[in-house]
């Protein structure tokens, strides 16, 4: 083998090293960024499940015994509790980690609006109760996923 030849194999498996090294970099690189969208969503479920703790706050202000009391002006209470949800259900996708949550706040939401209608006859105990429930539920299903997200990073 003559000096040319030399230095074209050691230039191939020079080139070859460096195609390895940028693989492997790209691999790692990937990863990182897949483990940081996961610590974002994980981040961002925690946040509305505090969120919603405020809300369910707001609920229990507009239990029945409470509606019924003279002077009670259930509108400013309900719109806070409207807010709360709207905040949170933006926050949560439609499809993928934080899907299922959505589902319950939407069920919460629309118990919610039912209690609502309720308020002008006779307060509608079943679904304040609903509403409050399917909010519980939604602040466990958001800190479990939040956690598995949180170990699966």
């Amino acid at each position: 083998m003559d000096f040319s030849s030399w230095i074209t194999v050691i230039g191939t498996v020079a080139s070859l090293a460096s195609m390895a090294v940028a693989i492997r970099q790209a691999r790692n690189a990937f990863k990182s960024s897949n483990d940081a969208k996961k610590a974002m969503a994980t981040v961002q479920l925690a946040a509305v499940a505090e969120r919603l703790k405020s809300a369910q706050e707001h609920i229990r202000d507009l239990a029945p015994d409470k509606v019924t009391e003279r002077g009670f002006k259930s509108g400013s209470k309900i719109d806070s509790v409207r807010r709360e949800f709207d905040t949170a259900m933006s926050a949560l996708p439609t499809s993928g980690v934080g899907s299922s949550a959505r589902v319950l706040l939407s069920n919460a939401q629309a118990s919610l609006n039912e209690y609502y209608s309720s308020l002008h006859q006779e307060p509608n105990l079943d679904e304040w109760q609903t509403s409050q429930k399917l909010v519980q539920d939604t602040i466990s299903n958001l800190t479990s996923t939040a956690s598995i997200q949180g170990i699966n990073s």
